[in-house]
């Protein structure tokens, strides 16, 4: 609850990243669960876009958190995505 109320405030969110996400110069990978219902995939893209170097999973019948949710589905995602950038 700490780190909620650091980042969170009474207006919403206190610092918003996005913009900074250009400056990122390692490969990147975006993991989203294609029925988040906290922030819709439009966001994911949006985000994978400003990325250097960005990858985006869309992890199907999955919600807010694939990591919990389904790491069935994620752990593929990010084998595909390391063995890309290893074989470089």
């Amino acid at each position: 609850m700490t780190v909620l109320r650091a980042l969170v405030g009474p207006f919403g969110q206190r610092e918003v990243m996005v913009d900074r996400l250009g400056l990122l110069e390692a490969p990147t990978l975006v993991v989203w669960g294609e029925r988040d219902r906290v922030f819709p995939c439009s966001q994911a893209k949006r985000s994978v876009a400003r990325l250097q170097e960005g990858t985006l999973a869309l992890i199907p019948n999955c919600g807010h958190l694939p990591h919990v949710e389904c790491p069935d589905r994620l752990l593929p995602a990010l084998e595909g995505f390391l063995a890309t950038w290893v074989h470089r």
